[in-house]
């Protein structure tokens, strides 16, 4: 009885931190087997390169918690970098106005994709997936495949800046988006009613919500969240890359399963995100070749994923 209760507890344990306990075991590995893992220019900068990852990832979190998902992410997010280098480079707008512009693209591209899913009842999957080729289709016409360079120095700030001299900008931007995110999800109408239709959307109708409302509007706030995730990479590489977005949708819908975002919390897509990172960084630092990271990386969505079903059978068992 006593070793079944210590194993309960260690579950119970395990199952509350998620992927917290997936971080806190990769650094206890990391510093044991390099000098230069738990050094603070490592920290911040892994903190700073997830930054991206994590608000897109958070925007997709909106999505999939009301039980659809999202594949074109990267590619919003990379129109909206690429949008805005073009808008203060080619047209010499200023960079707040270029900004506001771009993330109102962003929250169209978002908004389309939910009209999509909504109306014409075409499944989010296939929906998005077309929204990601038009959209990308887009990017190559407008940037004529060529990185938009010669941004202002201001700009450059958002991804690249300091406050104080040691506290990035970029992970003040993420940390302002997932306080606000947090308190959306929890404490308002609109979060209540994404979870509810996630969970049963017919119930959710019955009971009087807007089902389609919610349904568009939490695409539209997921590419609010990937527009302003790729202004703030565009400012991180100091120009508008087409190509920079290839792989960030499915780097953040791993955030997203790997936090185990299912149990309704934002910090746990922080989690899911801050955990790729570290372990992206780990590879790295091991010296582990390019091409095995991508095995690797493969592998741990794959794991994390079964060990998230896992902890839910067992939560389901045990109740």
């Amino acid at each position: 009885m006593e070793k079944k209760g210590i194993s309960s507890q260690i579950f119970k344990i395990a199952n509350n931190m998620g992927a917290w306990l997936i971080i806190l075991l990769v650094g206890i590995v990391l510093t044991a087997a390099t000098d230069t893992f738990l050094t603070y220019d490592n920290i911040i900068n892994v903190l700073r390169q997830s930054c991206v990852v994590a608000i897109t990832a958070m925007g997709a979190s909106f999505v999939v918690l009301g039980g659809e998902i999202d594949l074109s992410t990267g590619m919003a997010a990379t129109f909206a970098g690429c949008n805005t280098a073009l808008l203060m480079t080619k047209m010499n707008m200023p960079i707040f106005p270029a900004i506001l512009i771009s993330v109102f693209v962003g929250c169209i591209c978002g908004t389309a994709a939910g009209l999509i899913v909504t109306y014409l009842k075409i499944p989010s999957f296939m929906g998005t997936l077309g929204i990601q080729y038009v959209i990308q289709g887009m990017i190559l016409i407008t940037t004529n495949s060529m990185p938009i360079t010669g941004l202002p120095e201001q700009f450059l700030a958002l991804g690249r800046g300091y406050v104080l001299g040691w506290l990035p900008i970029p992970i003040i931007i993420m940390a302002i988006f997932f306080l606000v995110g947090t308190i959306a999800l929890r404490y308002t109408v609109f979060g209540r009613s994404v979870m509810a239709v996630g969970e049963n959307a017919e119930a959710a109708k019955l009971s009087g919500l807007n089902v389609n409302l919610t349904r568009i509007a939490m695409f539209t706030v997921c590419g609010f969240c990937c527009a302003f995730a790729g202004i703030v990479q565009a400012s991180r590489m100091s120009s508008g890359q087409p190509g920079s977005g290839t792989d960030l949708s499915m780097q953040a819908l791993a955030a997203v399963y790997i936090g185990g975002t299912f149990k309704g919390s934002m910090l746990n897509t922080l989690a899911g995100a801050l955990a790729w990172s570290f372990v992206n960084n780990g590879l790295n630092l091991l010296g582990v070749n390019a091409y095995w990271q991508k095995v690797a990386l493969g592998i741990i969505i794959i794991f994390a994923v079964a060990l998230d079903i896992l902890r839910a059978r067992l939560s389901t068992a045990k109740h």
